[in-house]
């Protein structure tokens, strides 16, 4: 009988009607232990008549074992995974250990997992009861948490336990959250009395509710082993009383007044992770216990065999486990490894050994290190982690035990645990390392500095990744390649941040030591390091060269997602739009056919950065909304949010609190120590500015920006520098700026350079030769892809054909330039060319579409992903969610803008300067 509890009950009652109804619903109750969070579970679970119910608890003991937990609680539809997608369905099938094949990306099998639970509900919906969450393996609670925050409308409900207090389990936050309390007094005292046979005193009753705080499971504990004597108020209650903390303690007492041979068979169940009948009973034969030992404790409530055994509640295991000596726990170890027999089994028998060793053991770890490469080969890292880490405590050898913890930390870091990456580092003595080890050790070391996050985190990679380099260099050539490039990397993104070593130091040691015609990663380094120590016209070439091999076809998938993002920026200091969207392109299919999700989220920001850079604001705004539900899918940290917020997005569409979006970009990269996020917020900051009119601030802001000049990155901001100087009274600095760009534009040769250059001209030539040089950037610029600075082109031709008074001339190309303008969603900018236009004397109505309706962010993704032609399921796995939730939305996409199929989508959508889509 569940007494009270009725807050509780509605919102599970709640949540069991939406997905009954075919919504998806997810409830986390959180409370202390015995607070009552299971018996809400069990309650849900029986009361959702119509829905299958799926459940699983986890089990403090088997959460060093990947993906056990999603394993049980999926078993029952594992034999049916054609309905897949191919990549989910591999993926999903070797982390459980039904195939073999390449270790799976982790959030493939959170959205195989999402995909195989939504299919499951054609059949009508499922409850998924999830127990005790804080002892899940970390990679099923990973994929749990995934699926619970990109289930929609498949009829999916997941109601999750967790024990307050307890660590591992942030990755739940965000989620619906119920407070799970102690029972109101009322209800209390009701179950108090059920419990209780004889007299009870009134008083006496009151202190036990009181002191337990209304916790069900310390009422009925706490009331049981108190004396009738005691219960009616003849004797004094102990002091203290066994409640919250000492409730552990309540138990082990109980357990200590067992038999001998009773106290034995509950150790070995308590140690064997999944309540083994077959292998306790083995065990416990062996150390001379008979199956009757059992009967004591089923007797006494504190356990319940059956085809597994289970504890009253964990506290009873934890109780049982922990007051045992540690001689005691070696030898129940002992027993169980040698009864766990099956070779499913192995990774168990391997951890029963381990636990069992006193002393440092070479067999034993290497058992271990067997059971981590298992472990790997499912990409369950988490545990490949947890099994390298205690292998090298058992490892005689100091060597082999630093090369074992250096394994740990390798794995904990990719199994997204990069502050445990940190801790085994710190454990490993550097002297005891090759100089193989060492630049591992010191590579690893800069990627937690990345995942970590913290302050200033970034600046410090390019000196630890230049270290590496320099233990690599003379044992592997290759490794040494790839030091130096995230070394380049990482000081291309840190920027003037960067600590202890600067671009420049690391552009004079790949001039010394790389080959421009050698191998890809040496001439990609080669031309930025060129640009940085030589100058722009002699690095042209070489980059020329090294960006075509990157987008070149025939060049491996693997090698593209290595060195696309140096390559692009190669491509930006340039003007070679062509060839950095090619590559784009090419790293984002590649990162989406592999299901590399960290891959695709900066390569597609990185392709909308380019698409805004042309001025196709719309192509941007769709990259962005992926980008979003990607950030979403990984759960992605604050700060992150900020720095994927595009700041020159927001400079062209020029929102309202553009300034508060565009500062918060830079607090970000500065807290992070990404000068680059920096920069984009200061190039978005003139772009703003420029559209707003407001010259001597675009000016100020543009000098800051190209007065650093940090390895020609900011190339393609000095013709903005050119306008706002010119703009402003300051020719000097725009003929200053001037120079700049004729120098990079005539080594460039791209079109789009040379338009610029046009363009910049003009603003700085006599009377005599600007219009030519006017009439030449719109001509050059016209046959780019750069709509945007064609627009701006226009838009300063018509400013000068009316300063020149001549106004006629001047309305048709700002006419142009508005409509451009507007056709593009560049509302600044559009005002600024409607206020020219007035100034001739031509009223200009403000175009103000009718809108259809705001759609959500990924309502807008759907909607444009369907007007492209993409299927439900294609949708699906572009936006990491459910083809039934695609099909909701789409159908709620249909209703706002009035239509009635995706054909008829092309013809309504564009994309608002908000970011939401409208007609």
């Amino acid at each position: 009988m569940l007494l009270g509890r009725d807050t509780e009950r509605a919102a599970l009652d709640a949540l069991v009607a939406q997905v009954r109804g075919g919504m998806s619903q997810v409830l986390v109750l959180r409370g202390e232990a015995g607070i009552g969070k299971t018996a809400l579970l069990d309650a849900v679970a029986g009361a959702a008549d119509g829905l299958r119910v799926l459940g699983v608890a986890g089990v403090e003991a088997e959460a060093g074992f990947s993906f056990a937990a999603l394993h049980r609680l999926l078993v029952p539809y594992l034999q049916d995974l054609d309905g897949l997608p191919p990549m989910q369905r591999e993926a999903l099938s070797v982390a459980v250990g039904l195939t073999d094949g390449p270790a799976p990306d982790r959030f493939l099998v959170s959205l195989a997992a999402l995909s195989l639970l939504a299919g499951i509900t054609v059949h009508g919906p499922v409850l998924c009861c999830v127990d005790d969450t804080q002892w899940l393996d970390r990679e099923s609670l990973n994929v749990l948490a995934f699926v619970a925050r990109r289930v929609y409308a498949e009829g999916i409900g997941l109601v999750l336990t967790v024990r307050a207090g307890t660590e591992d389990v942030a990755v739940l936050e965000g989620l619906p959250t119920l407070p799970i309390e102690g029972l109101p007094q009322a209800d209390a005292l009701a179950l108090l009395r059920s419990v209780v046979g004889g007299v009870l005193d009134p008083k006496v009753a009151a202190r036990i509710v009181t002191v337990t705080r209304g916790n069900p499971l310390a009422i009925t504990d706490l009331s049981a082993s108190l004396t009738e004597n005691q219960l009616s108020g003849a004797l004094l209650l102990p002091e203290p009383l066994p409640v919250g903390s000492r409730l552990e303690a309540h138990y082990l007492n109980q357990v200590r007044r067992f038999a001998a041979p009773t106290r034995r068979w509950l150790l070995i169940a308590a140690a064997e992770p999944q309540g083994d009948v077959g292998y306790v009973t083995a065990a416990a034969a062996e150390l001379g216990v008979s199956p009757e030992a059992a009967d004591e404790a089923e007797r006494a409530r504190l356990v319940f065999p059956g085809r597994e055994i289970r504890f009253r509640h964990p506290l009873v295991r934890s109780a049982v486990y922990g007051g045992a000596t540690s001689s005691e726990r070696r030898q129940v170890h002992h027993a169980l490894a040698r009864a766990t027999t099956r070779t499913s089994d192995a990774d168990r028998r391997a951890w029963h050994r381990a636990t069992a060793a006193l002393q440092p053991d070479e067999d034993v770890a290497a058992d271990l290190v067997t059971a981590a490469g298992r472990a790997a080969g499912r990409g369950g890292y988490a545990a490949r982690a947890t099994f390298l880490a205690r292998a090298a405590e058992l490892t005689p050898d100091e060597r082999e035990r630093a090369g074992r913890l250096l394994a740990a930390a390798d794995a904990a870091y990719t199994s997204g645990a990069p502050a445990q990456a940190q801790v085994l580092l710190d454990a490993i003595d550097p002297v005891l390392l090759d100089p193989t080890g060492q630049g591992n050790r010191l590579m690893l070391r800069a990627r937690t500095f990345i995942a970590l996050g913290g302050e200033r985190g970034m600046a410090q990679v390019p000196a630890t990744c230049l270290a590496a380099y320099q233990e690599f260099r003379a044992v592997d050539p290759a490794l040494g390649r790839g030091a130096l490039l995230a070394a380049f990397d990482a000081a291309l993104t840190a920027e003037y941040l960067t600590e202890g070593t600067g671009l420049r130091e690391i552009s004079e040691v790949v001039l010394d030591h790389a080959a421009p015609g050698g191998t890809l990663t040496e001439s990609l380094l080669a031309g930025i390091a060129t640009m940085t120590v030589r100058g722009y016209a002699d690095a042209v070439p070489i980059i020329r060269r090294s960006t075509a091999r990157v987008a070149a076809g025939e060049l491996p998938d693997a090698e593209v997602l290595t060195h696309y993002v140096t390559a692009v920026t190669a491509c930006t200091r340039i003007w070679d739009d062509r060839t950095r969207e090619s590559i784009l392109h090419r790293a984002a299919g590649v990162a989406r056919s592999t299901g590399a999700l960290q891959i695709l989220e900066t390569s597609l920001y990185a392709l909308a950065t380019h698409e805004t850079t042309l001025g196709r604001l719309d192509a941007a705004d769709e990259l962005l909304l992926e980008v979003h539900e990607l950030r979403s899918a990984v759960a992605s940290t604050p700060y992150m949010w900020d720095v994927y917020r595009s700041p020159e997005q927001v400079g062209w569409r020029a929102p309202g609190d553009a300034r508060e979006r565009i500062e918060r970009v830079y607090e970000a990269g500065i807290r992070l120590g990404l000068g680059s996020s920096v920069g984009l917020s200061r190039a978005g900051l003139t772009v703003l500015e420029l559209a707003l009119g407001n010259y001597g601030a675009a000016s100020a802001v543009a000098t800051e920006l190209i007065e650093s000049d940090y390895a020609r990155a900011y190339t393609r901001a000095l013709p903005d520098l050119v306008e706002a100087a010119v703009h402003s009274g300051d020719r000097v600095a725009g003929a200053q700026a001037l120079e700049m760009v004729t120098e990079r534009a005539t080594a460039s040769g791209t079109p789009w350079a040379l338009g610029l250059l046009h363009r910049s001209r003009a603003l700085l030539a006599p009377a005599s030769s600007a219009e030519d040089a006017f009439r030449s950037a719109i001509t050059t610029l016209g046959r780019t892809a750069a709509v945007g600075d064609l627009a701006r082109a226009h838009l300063l031709y018509g400013e000068w054909l009316r300063r020149q008074r001549r106004r006629r001339d001047a309305r048709g190309t700002l006419r142009t330039a508005l409509t451009m303008f507007e056709d593009i969603g560049a509302p600044a900018f559009a005002e600024r060319a409607r206020q020219e236009l007035m100034a001739t004397g031509e009223t200009a109505r403000r175009r103000s579409p009718e809108t259809a309706g705001d759609l959500t962010p990924q309502e807008a993704a759907i909607a444009a992903l369907a007007r492209d032609g993409l299927t439900n399921p294609q949708i699906a796995e572009r936006l990491f969610i459910s083809a039934s939730t695609v099909d909701y939305h789409l159908r709620k996409v249909f209703r706002k803008l009035g239509v009635e199929s995706r054909r008829q989508l092309g013809r309504v959508l564009t994309t608002a300067p908000s970011g939401r889509m409208r007609r």
